[in-house]
């Protein structure tokens, strides 16, 4: 699937229209990935001005991604080219897009490329923290696996990334289904080696209740990533893994390890009859 990808820029003095690189999208009709600076600091000089609604924007616009959508309120129903090239034209303040550019690369690839292109981040090493979107690509791809050594030439037709699940009262968006006319099982990715933000908790209890209501048997899978032991705030957030993982269970959901994705799946698969043991 073809991908694109935009640079998003800070523009502190529009008629002027000096600018610099603050983050990068990359998309295609269905996956949005976004990656902002860490380091404000080069920001805050260039426009001397307070970059807190800079790094707001960011977070927004980083949570919204997870959902499937590249602003928070835009409209999924239309193609990513066209809303976002709407926005890099339309976008007059001193956040803007530029004109969205086609690439041969997948999603991910093409988002570390641009990254390393586009974003010049002044900041000292830290220990590398996985956070959603790489749990949700460590999800699909463990489950890729799966299928590829159990079923090979059919895997590719089985695998849903990003897939629909009716509940009882809304429609949810899981990372990973294996679907063939019906729906065998939802896997989604969660990681506790980042700030889990209320909305993301809430959300994800709301997709797993909801989808058990109407479908009391149907194997939901959520793949969780524990919290980095190094950490500077590893207590808060293995209160929250501990806690967070216990409720998913509660509700009906397999919880998952990163080693055990593999046999868990392949587990459930055989039960659901799509390989054999």
């Amino acid at each position: 699937m073809a991908s694109k990808y935009s640079i998003i820029q800070y523009v502190p003095n529009p008629i002027a229209n000096e600018r610099i690189n603050i983050g990068v999208v990359a998309f295609n009709e269905a996956q949005v990935r976004v990656q902002f600076l860490n380091n404000w600091e080069r920001v805050r000089l260039f426009g001397m001005e307070d970059v807190t609604f800079l790094k707001e924007f960011a977070d927004r616009m980083s949570q919204a991604a997870d959902s499937g959508l590249i602003f928070p309120g835009d409209n999924p129903n239309t193609p990513y080219q066209e809303r976002l090239k709407k926005i890099s034209t339309d976008w007059l303040n001193s956040i803007q897009w530029t004109e969205p550019r086609g690439s041969l690369e997948d999603v991910d690839s093409l988002l570390e490329d641009i990254a390393s292109n586009f974003l010049v981040d002044l900041t000292s090493p830290k220990p590398y923290v996985r956070d959603r979107q790489v749990a949700a690509r460590l999800t699909t791809n463990k489950i890729k696996n799966v299928l590829r050594q159990s079923i090979k030439n059919d895997a590719k037709e089985l695998l849903k990334i990003n897939h629909t699940v009716s509940g009882s009262y809304d429609k949810h968006k899981f990372d990973a289904v294996v679907a063939n006319g019906r729906s065998y099982f939802a896997a989604h990715g969660v990681s506790f080696e980042v700030k889990i933000t209320e909305n993301l908790q809430k959300s994800l209890f709301w997709m797993i209740t909801d989808v058990k209501q109407c479908q009391p048997d149907f194997p939901i899978v959520i793949v969780a990533l524990p919290p980095r032991s190094d950490s500077e705030n590893y207590q808060e957030y293995q209160q929250n893994y501990q806690q967070a993982t216990l409720n998913y269970s509660k509700m009906g959901a397999k919880v998952l390890q990163e080693d055990n994705v593999e046999i868990g799946v392949s587990k459930i698969l055989q039960e659901c009859g799509v390989i054999v043991a």
